[in-house]
């Protein structure tokens, strides 16, 4: 591997739990709150509303979210623009990637 890459296996991320049933995953483990992580959320679970000050991008990888009004599906990309608030509730068990320059500040 070239110096300065960091590859992390799924098996290897280390959750922390952020609501009820959702999870969080730093990429890398070091920027808490911030740049990249997978977010794991449970059937049925909801996480408050919530903004974003720097705004939010999303990847769905695996289930079905409803992010605000909007329902990802597998290999959906949705953006929230800096300060947008919204909420998020899963279908099903789902993985999404999520990229934030900023940690997000429940409401």
């Amino acid at each position: 591997m070239n110096a300065g890459m960091l590859h992390i296996r799924l098996g290897d991320v280390e959750w922390s739990e952020i609501a009820p049933g959702v999870e969080r995953g730093e990429l890398p483990p070091d920027m808490a709150g911030a740049g990249a992580a997978l977010l794991r959320f449970a059937a049925g679970a909801r996480s408050g509303a919530h903004r974003h000050p720097e705004g939010e991008e999303l990847f769905l990888l695996s289930g079905s979210l409803r992010v605000g009004e909007v329902v990802m599906g597998v290999g959906d990309y949705l953006y929230t623009p800096p300060n947008g608030v919204n909420d998020a509730e899963a279908y099903e068990d789902t993985i999404v990637f999520q990229h934030q320059s900023a940690p997000i500040e429940f409401i």
